[in-house]
This record gives C-alpha cells, structure tokens and sequence, in this order.
C-alpha cells in the first residue's frame, strides 16, 4: 500500500501568522477601555486650548494688546517747573515746592468691582481721604431739576439761586459737580441718610469721583498731594497690591511765601478745566489734562511765560506698572517757564499795607462812635510817575491765596463771599467811587486849557449858591461849599489849596442858555440879588477832557484781570442807563467836584495825578519790570510806555502843581500839618477829597469816602501816593495819616508818634 505524503507550503511562518490575521472579520477589530479614555482626553484638551486662543487673540485682543504695551514702554510728561515771580530787588513772591502725590490712572484700575472697591478703601484710609457731595447731572430727573437743586440747597444751607447757576448754568461739559468737599465723617454719615430722596444726589469717596471724572484716562489723576512720606512709600512699597494707583515725589506745588499781603498782586493757581484744555489744543498743545494755570493777578497775565515747556519720556514698565527702565536717548527735557521780575518792592509793600491797615481801624473805631456804617476796606497805589511803574498795590482786606493751591473748604471760600468788605476784590483796580474833591486838579487842567477861567480870575464863595429854575428866580436848587461860612475870593491855586467847592462849580457848568429862560444859567450868592452867570466847561467838554486827556471811563491796561472802566457821565450815557433821565446843569455841577454819577478807579485816579506830577506825561500804569532765565539773567526788559502826552500848557499844569503843594504847606490848606513823619524835608503836593453818598440833610451827607493824593518831591516827584478808604469819613483826617506813614516809609524816613 503507498503511503501519502504531505504538501510543502511555500510560505514563511511570519505571513502566515499575518494572513491569518487578515482573514479575521471586521468586527474582531477594537479598543480597549483604556485607549479610549486617552483618546478623548487628546480631543478635549485640545478643543480647550484652541477655544483659549480664539478668547485671547480675537475676543480679548484690545485688552492684551494694552498689557502688552504695558509691558513694554510707555511715555510719560515731564512737568516744566512754572516760572518765579519776584519782587523788584529778587526777593521770591511765588515759587514752587517739591511735594509727594498720590495718583490714579483710571485705564489701568481694576475692572473688577471687588479688587476695585478694596483699592479704593485701602487709599481712602491711608490718605484720609473725605467725602464730597457731588450732583450727577445727567441723573437729575428731566423736568424736575430746579426741583432737587432748590431741596439739596435747603439741606446745605446754600443760596438756592446761587446753587441753580453754577449747576444748571455752568459752562463746564462735567457730569460730575461738586458741591461740598472734605465732609466731616458724621456730616458725610447723615448727608447720605439724607439724599437717597434726591436722585442725582450723591455722596461718595475722593477715588472714586476722581476715577468716575476722568473716565479711561491714561494718564495719572492727582489724588491728594503733599502726601506725608512714610505714607507714600508705603503705597510705593504694595504697588504690585494696588492696580493703577502712583505715586510721585517730582511734583511741584506752587508756594506763595510772601503771604497774604501780596494776593491781589499775584492771583494763584487753579486746576485747568476741560474747556480751556481743550481750546488750548487738547492733547496737541502745551498743556496736560490736569494742568494747572494761573487764576487773577500776574499768575493768571503772565501765563504763557510762566507756564514753561513740558518734556517727554519713554519708560519701560513690568506688567504691574513698575517702571524698570528709561530710554535716555529719547527723553526731551521740559523748558522751565521765565521768572517774571515784578516792579513792587516787597518790603515797602508790606509797610503800606501795614499802614492802611491801621488807618481803617482808626476810621472804623471813630465811625463806631459816630454811629455811621462800619470800615474794613480800603486801598493803598504807590507809582512812579517817571515810568508808570507800580511800588505797592494794596487792596484790604485781601485773601490767602495759597488756601486756593492747598485746597480751600467749602466754609473759608463761603466765608469770603459773604464777607461785606469782600476780600476777594482788587478794589484798587476794580471798585468804583465817586472820586469827590481829588478830581479837582484834573478839572483845573481842563478848565485852565480851555480858557474858561483864569490862573488869577477870582470866584467868591459865600459857602453856598442858589441855582433858579427855569421862570423862578425866587425858588431853585442849593449847592453848598464843604465849608458853610464860605471861602470868599480865591483864585485857582488857592481854590485848590482849599478845595473849594463853589469855586469849581464854576468850572464845570456851562454858560448857556436853557429853553424858555430868558438868561443864561446862573446863580445867586446868599442876600445878593445880583445874579452871576457860569463860564464853565460843560459836561460835554468835561466828559471829552477826562476820558481823552486823563484816560477815566476805560481801564488803564496794568497787568491785571478784571478791571473796571468806571463812569464819566454824560447826556447820552444818562438817557440810556437804568435811570431814564435828561441831564440838567446840577449833575454838571456834582460832576465838577467829584460827586453824582462820576466814579473811578483808584489806580485810574493815580494815573491823572501822576500826569500833572510830571509835568504832562501819561504812562501805562505797569506792574512787570522784566523776564529772566533760571539762572537770574535779564532776558527782556519792559520799558515805560507812554500812552499819551497831555494838551494842557505847562504853565497851566505848573499852576495846579503849586496848588496841590500849597495844600500841604498854607495854613489854610486842607492838609496842612498831616505829615509829621515825614518832616519838612520831603516837599509834597496833595490833594485831600471826601466823597459823599446817601441821604442829604441840609446839604451834608452822614456818609463819604476818604480819599488822598499826592506826589513827592515836589520839584522831581519819583512818587505818586494815592490812598482810599470807603466809608471812612474826610480824606484830610482819615488817610492823610496812612500817606504820610507809605511816604515816610518810602523815604527811609523814622516814624514819629502822631
């Protein structure tokens, strides 16, 4: 039998392991639990990771892109130093002290409202920050505005109509408006009880008002300077805690370490509002966001001088804010502003205004008595009448104007307002008087000009006139001399000497002839049936002479804001003005010894007088000498500016100058033996006046101003004085004592015991 034998597969161990593997059926193929797992961890992670890019590169791309750059570089304002202001001899009236400060940058703060309101509440106790009392006013309910404001007036105790202008009314574009800073923790506890009625009403804390004023601003906000140190550096020292918040120790705060005295003078600093930073090309122009800019006085005239140029620099930053670095190669250093060089002298300023200020309570002591209203205001204008140039301005009483730098309470600003004597007006510049018997010289130029009277023609003054009305020459109008026995026959310089009133009566009112009178204006002397006709200048004349030849009716343009033109009436200017009447002979006759509707300024008072002093040169009153660099070098000297050359003969200003000198040293004069300071030594002319206001009884009046004018030395005056103190009585005993105290301090002269 043949044994079978097996086939020989040609076929390796390997593919034959493969194809069986081949040959299994599809569903024999699988995953392990295990497998699985890892395979949608793979897919969830990476759904995740792709999900956080597309937040972070397109959802979240602005705020990275700002972190980015914070992490980078960022540029920073240097702060130009603002110029000094000094005093004619360099003696410093404003400069500028280091301080510590406290700053947010409302891009930077925390959005989230937790981390936020902790920052807030860690800066609020560490600088003890107070609460304002602030109207939002775009939450104040349509329709009812007037409504909220009148109710949060009674709250505060703040004139509802004042309260209505400055919120309603304002020009400022800010929701936000304050209307209490620095509460006290229990008046800022029972205000917030109060408001939750008055919506739009708010109290809340000094960070958040700052941030909510200055929303995404990029720039630091101050929020409290002259920050103790230890304070700041301890701020400094968790600025990784504190998001947004930065602190300084560069700033410089504006210092005025003259005092008080100089207020007026200087005006001070303020904040720059969103207006003026915007007309002054936001940020393209010369100013920051939270400038500050000078408010009144030289500050305010003097600005773009003082102001400076800011620089610029590029700092690198970590992602907390920290500055790690600085490009040097990029910086741009600030330009100081020019110290400006004043033409006061300091320390003579301080002694006029130490006189004044004896002179008005020595007249407020005597008005007590008398029982007439009170004094507390007056002004002291020293000028050198050779070039205009200003040697003391004093208005008192006057204000702190470092308060407005530092910060002022609601209660010391409510407090000057409401003062009666208000010292927050320049008086010198700014208040109006009628000028009374030292308008005299003036109308004696014009008078002697216009050949309307003569250096020798003599008037006789009986102490008063009688003017009759038209068809009654029995009845009539009574003008009365400040002397009731009268003067009798004076001549011009005596006139002056004496301040004669009927005599300048003479000089202002007209010879001419009223409808339906069958003379030409006169007057009658007491028991004289004689009648005596007036040759004088007539308003119109008057009114040309002032305002053309001594410059009143306009400012004198001095370096200073606000100030007044006062009043040189006339027909016209009567009919039109509030009172509605025509102009008769008598308001030419008040006109013409400083009375009725004529006022002026002091200063503009000052400056006639300096003309005459001079022989007939009117100046520029000016308070600027020159500007210097930071190293002290005159870099542009102001020269006197002459603005006008008087038509009046030298002779005829000759005649008023012995007059006025003949005040001082006739017997008779009405300031004869006033000036023991000074001695007979120092030559001085003057002009005594006694405004008088009110009610007339029998002619005399319970109320006047007292004014005084005068220039020394006679013969080459290098000084004009000019002292007024409103309410004070007769110029002749109540600022006489004040001129002969600034003289004799201008002269170096001793004061002796009056």
């Amino acid at each position: 039998m043949r044994r079978g034998h097996k086939r020989m597969e040609l076929v390796r161990p390997a593919d034959r392991k493969r194809r069986r593997a081949d040959n299994r059926p599809d569903d024999a193929v699988f995953l392990t639990r295990r497998a699985f797992l890892l395979k949608g961890l793979f897919l969830s992670g990476f759904g995740a990771l792709v999900a956080k890019l597309f937040k972070m590169q397109v959802i979240d791309a602005a705020e990275y892109e700002l972190a980015a750059a914070g992490n980078q570089f960022r540029d920073e304002p240097i702060r130009a130093p603002r110029g000094l202001i000094v005093d004619r001899n360099g003696n410093v009236l404003a400069e500028n002290r280091i301080s510590w400060t406290v700053s947010v940058v409302p891009a930077l703060f925390p959005d989230d409202s937790e981390e936020a309101d902790a920052i807030a509440e860690q800066l609020v106790r560490l600088l003890d920050l107070r609460d304002l009392l602030v109207v939002r006013r775009s939450a104040l309910p349509e329709g009812s505005e007037e409504y909220v404001l009148r109710e949060l007036a009674a709250l505060v105790g703040i004139e509802p109509a004042r309260l209505l202008g400055s919120v309603l009314r304002s020009g400022s574009s800010d929701d936000l408006y304050i209307i209490r800073e620095d509460l006290s923790p229990e008046e800022a506890a029972r205000l917030r009880e109060e408001v939750k009625r008055l919506p739009g009403v708010h109290v809340m804390d000094r960070v958040r008002y700052t941030l909510e004023a200055n929303p995404g601003a990029p720039r630091p906000v101050l929020l409290k300077k002259d920050v103790d140190r230890e304070v700041a550096l301890a701020i400094e020292g968790n600025r990784l805690y504190l998001k947004g918040v930065e602190v300084s120790d560069e700033t410089l705060v504006r210092q005025y370490p003259a005092g008080p005295e100089f207020s007026h003078i200087l005006g001070y600093v303020g904040p720059i509002t969103k207006e003026e930073y915007e007309a002054a090309g936001g940020p393209d122009g010369n100013y920051l966001f939270d400038d500050w800019v000078g408010r009144g006085g030289i500050e305010e005239h003097m600005e773009e001088v003082l102001r400076g140029q800011h620089g610029l620099r590029w700092v690198q930053v970590d992602a907390h804010g920290v500055k790690v670095n600085e490009l040097e190669s990029l910086r741009q250093d600030p330009q100081p502003g020019h110290t400006v060089v004043l033409t006061i002298d300091r320390d003579f300023q301080l002694k006029a205004t130490e006189a004044l200020r004896e002179g008005i309570a020595a007249a407020n002591e005597a008005a007590m008595k008398d029982g007439r209203d009170p004094v507390g205001s007056g002004v002291v204008i020293a000028l050198d009448p050779r070039t205009g140039a200003i040697l003391a301005l004093v208005s008192w009483p006057t204000f702190d104007n470092q308060l407005f730098v530092d910060g002022i309470s609601q209660e010391q600003y409510d407090a000057y307002l409401n003062d009666p004597f208000k010292p927050l007006t320049n008086f010198a510049i700014s208040g109006e008087f009628p000028p009374g018997s030292v308008i005299k010289p003036l109308l004696a130029c014009l008078g002697l000009e216009a050949g309307v009277i003569g250096p020798q023609d003599h008037v006789y003054c009986a102490g008063q006139i009688r003017v009759p009305v038209v068809g009654d020459e029995s009845g009539g109008q009574y003008y009365y001399c400040w002397v009731q026995s009268g003067h009798g026959a004076v001549a011009m310089e005596e006139a002056i000497a004496v301040s004669c009133d009927v005599y300048f009566y003479n000089v202002g009112a007209p010879n001419q002839q009223a409808e339906g009178a069958d003379l030409p204006l006169h007057y009658y002397n007491p028991g004289d049936p004689q009648p005596y006709f007036f040759h004088g200048l007539g308003i119109d004349r008057i009114h040309e002479g002032l305002t053309k030849e001594f410059r009143l009716g306009a400012p004198t343009g001095i370096e200073l804001a606000s100030e007044a033109s006062g009043v040189v009436p006339n027909p016209k200017w009567l009919f039109q003005s509030p009172l509605r009447e025509y102009w008769s002979v008598g308001d030419t006759i008040n006109v013409s010894i400083g009375q009725g509707h004529l006022s002026c300024t002091p200063l503009q008072l000052t400056c006639g007088i300096a003309a005459i002093a001079n022989g007939g040169t009117y100046y520029r009153p000016r308070l600027v000498e020159a500007l210097a660099d930071g190293a002290g070098n005159i870099i542009r000297r102001f020269e006197p500016e002459v603005v006008h050359r008087l038509n009046v003969a030298p002779e005829h200003i000759e005649t008023v100058r012995r007059g006025m000198r003949r005040t001082i040293t006739d017997r008779i004069g009405t300031a004869y033996g006033k000036f023991p300071r000074t001695g007979d030594d120092i030559p001085i002319a003057g002009k005594t006046g006694t405004a008088e206001y009110g009610v007339a009884v029998d002619g005399k009046y319970r109320q006047s101003h007292a004014w005084f004018t005068a220039f020394a030395p006679y013969d080459d005056p290098e000084i004009v004085v000019t002292v007024l103190i409103p309410a004070g009585g007769e110029g002749a005993v109540v600022s006489t004592p004040v001129a002969d105290a600034v003289l004799a301090a201008y002269f170096g002269k001793t004061p002796q015991a009056v």
